[in-house]
């Protein structure tokens, strides 16, 4: 009889485990990660889009400088969020940590095609270049 609550008890602790650890790291699959992102530009969610991001994640265009940490929200509030950022027609191809986002890019007065290479670190964008 022992050995029978020893058992249940060791599953619970597992189960417990399990749980906690799952709360902990949501979304840290990188095309999750990135799809919420995508989602949360569409629906024009800002607290959602501003989640996704690592604290000292950072933004560059093509091969240039990257602007990080406060820099990086200010851009991101500015560029994305204001002006209502969203890729029309996304396809998404994962590499690791890496998913590059290819679609239409649009926002208030501009569209481009959309080629973005972003990091995925820990459930969180951790860097988002827009290549040309």
């Amino acid at each position: 009889m022992k050995i029978k609550h020893m058992i249940t008890a060791s599953l619970c602790a597992c189960s417990l485990f399990t749980t906690v650890f799952s709360a902990e790291e949501p979304q840290a699959d990188p095309e999750s990660v990135v799809r919420a992102l995508l989602e949360a530009m569409q629906e024009k969610n800002a607290e959602q889009i501003r989640s996704l991001f690592a604290e000292d994640a950072s933004q560059a265009y093509g091969s240039g400088r990257a602007k990080s940490g406060e820099a990086f929200f200010r851009w991101l509030q500015s560029d994305i969020i204001d002006r209502e950022g969203r890729v029309e027609n996304p396809t998404l191809e994962v590499d690791g940590n890496t998913v590059v986002v290819k679609g239409t890019y649009r926002s208030r007065g501009y569209s481009s095609k959309a080629d973005f290479l972003m990091t995925v670190e820990e459930g969180r964008i951790t860097s988002w270049r827009m290549r040309y």
